[in-house]
């Protein structure tokens, strides 16, 4: 897995709230409150976009990977 990416999502979350992850034999996924709002799978991430999985390119600069994030993290719940 691209420790860069891991990195940056780590960083993210950081900033974003309490996150929680699970490993799962095929992606990682993000959870708030026990909610799935993100996966992390093939080196990509996929955070859920009004109820569907939507690739983020990872070479986004922080604020726009950061606002990914956070918009799939508030529309959860």
């Amino acid at each position: 897995m691209d420790l860069s990416l891991i990195k940056k999502i780590m960083t993210s979350m950081a900033a974003i709230g309490k996150v929680e992850y699970r490993m799962h034999d095929k992606f990682i996924g993000l959870y708030r409150d026990g909610i799935l709002f993100a996966k992390v799978h093939a080196e990509e991430l996929y955070p859920f976009n009004n109820g569907v999985l939507v690739k983020v390119d990872h070479s986004l600069d922080e604020e726009a990977f950061n606002t990914e994030l956070q918009k799939a993290y508030d529309d959860i719940l």
